[in-house]
């Protein structure tokens, strides 16, 4: 399945809401492995930005 959005990020850790306000869904914390990850709610894809240092907090 395609992903509904792709946002590139430069961080390997993400929040994601749904973007949608009040029509969103809980906001949940993912964590970048090989680069990306996709939302398991609205299924949004982060991808780490090209030249991206992959940092660890």
């Amino acid at each position: 399945m395609e992903p509904v959005e792709t946002i590139e990020v430069e961080d390997t850790t993400v929040a994601c809401d749904g973007g949608k306000g009040a029509l969103g869904h809980p906001r949940v914390f993912l964590q970048l492995a090989g680069g990306q990850v996709d939302c398991p709610y609205c299924g949004r894809r982060f991808v780490l930005k090209a030249g991206a240092a992959a940092s660890h907090h």
